[in-house]
C-alpha cells in the first residue's frame, strides 16, 4: 500500500513570498496569455515537495511544466487545476500525485489554495501565505498570487464567491 507523503507547507509558502511581485525566470510568464495565477501557484506547490505527475490517462489528469511546449493545462489553468487537484484522489484512491479536498473556510492552513469561482467555474487561483489570528481566533487569511501580483493580501478584500481546497500530501510509486 502507497503511504501518504508529506506537503511541505512552508517550503510553498517561502516559495510563493519571494516570487509574489516578480517571475521566477526558470518558468513560462503567461500573464499576457490569460493570467499567471495558476502557473505560480503550481509553482509554490511543487516548491513544496509535490512531485509532477506524468501518470495520468490524458492531459487533464497529469500536472507538470517541463517548458513552454511540455506542460499541461492543469498547470497553468484555474479550471483544469481545480478539477486536477480534487479528481486526482480521494478516500478510495492512492493515484500518484498530489491529493487534495475541498475545505470549509475555518479549515485552511499556510499553502492550501483558495480559487474564484464564477457560475460554477475557476478563474482565479491563490495561496494562503500567513493567516492572522487574535487568540486563537481566526481574523482573515493573507494570500498571495499572480495576475495583478499580491503579496500577503487580506482575503477579506478580494470580491467573489470563493472555493477553498486543502492540500493533504501526495502519493509517489
Amino acid at each position: 500500500m502507497k503511504e501518504l507523503q508529506r506537503y511541505d507547507r512552508e517550503k510553498a509558502v517561502d516559495y510563493a513570498q519571494r516570487w509574489a511581485l516578480s517571475h521566477n525566470p526558470a518558468y513560462a510568464n503567461y500573464e499576457n496569455y490569460g493570467g499567471d495565477c495558476t502557473n505560480f501557484i503550481s509553482q509554490a506547490i511543487k516548491a513544496g515537495n509535490i512531485p509532477f505527475d506524468n501518470d495520468g490517462t490524458d492531459v487533464l489528469k497529469k500536472w507538470y511544466w517541463y517548458s513552454e511546449y511540455s506542460r499541461t493545462p492543469t498547470w497553468t489553468a484555474a479550471e483544469p487545476f481545480y478539477k486536477y487537484i480534487i479528481g486526482n484522489n480521494n478516500e478510495n484512491t492512492q493515484n500518484f500525485g498530489i491529493y487534495a479536498r475541498l475545505a470549509n473556510y475555518n479549515e485552511l492552513e499556510l499553502g492550501d489554495i483558495v480559487q474564484l469561482v464564477y457560475e460554477g467555474r475557476a478563474y482565479h487561483t491563490m495561496i494562503v501565505t500567513d493567516i492572522i489570528l487574535e487568540g486563537e481566533y481566526l481574523i482573515d487569511y493573507l494570500i498571495s498570487q499572480h495576475t495583478y501580483d499580491l503579496l500577503n493580501y487580506p482575503l477579506s478584500l478580494k470580491e467573489g464567491e470563493r472555493r477553498y481546497i486543502k492540500i493533504l500530501g501526495y502519493y509517489n510509486w
